[in-house]
This record gives structure tokens, C-alpha cells and sequence, in this order.
């Protein structure tokens, strides 16, 4: 696990996305088969819906909000959003709360996500 300071320290840019919910996002890295780091990925979660935040580096960054598998329901994507780190936090920004009008709530793909093939 990798603290918000440490995220932070290394792309300063999260400091506006997670700014009013310092204590909320949790951070760490994925590494390969050889034990080096991958993706830094931050993750924020809500009931019933979690938002990701996959970072490449500066240039490359990949926004999701899942949603939980309930009783009843089947989850998986329901938005997601790439491009570089700054545009991919500014689209998370700009998202609703999951329980706010206009929050994205269709499942577009479902079942486990995994980042595209290709995306690091």
C-alpha cells in the first residue's frame, strides 16, 4: 500500500482530486512478473460503486467508476475515461456522486475490469 503523501509526492496533480476526500482514496502499485511497479492505482469507494484511478505516468492515465456486484445485480463498468494523468483526474472530477442526478448507473461492461491490453 502506498500512502496519499506518497502518491501525492509523486504526482502532485492528485492533490485537486483528492483534496476533500484526503481519507478516502487509497493508493498502491501493481507490479509486473518481476516485482516492478506497473500502475500506481488509487481507489475511492462509495456504496454500491467504486472509482479507479490507473496511472501509467503523466501521459497516460485511465479513469473508471465500477459498480459492485449486489444480490440481484450484476456490476462492472459503467464510465470510463482516458488520456493523460490531468485529463483523466479532471473527468473524475467532473463526474457526479454515484447517488447525484446525472450519475452514470448502466453497466457498459461487465463483470471483472482489468485495464485494456496495451493501455502501460
Amino acid at each position: 500500500m502506498t500512502s496519499i503523501d506518497e502518491a501525492l509526492q509523486l504526482y502532485p496533480e492528485l492533490a485537486v482530486l483528492i483534496g476533500l476526500s484526503h481519507a478516502l482514496w487509497t493508493f498502491w502499485y501493481l507490479t509486473d512478473t518481476a516485482g516492478r511497479p506497473e500502475w500506481l492505482v488509487g481507489v475511492l469507494n462509495w456504496p454500491e460503486y467504486s472509482d479507479a484511478l490507473w496511472i501509467v505516468d503523466r501521459r497516460e492515465a485511465l479513469a473508471v467508476r465500477l459498480r459492485v456486484d449486489s444480490p440481484g445485480t450484476r456490476g462492472g463498468v459503467v464510465w470510463q475515461s482516458s488520456g493523460s494523468l490531468t485529463a483523466a483526474i479532471d473527468a473524475l472530477r467532473a463526474l457526479p456522486a454515484p447517488d447525484e442526478p446525472g450519475a452514470p448507473s448502466r453497466v457498459i461492461r461487465s463483470g471483472p475490469f482489468w485495464p485494456p491490453r496495451g493501455f502501460c
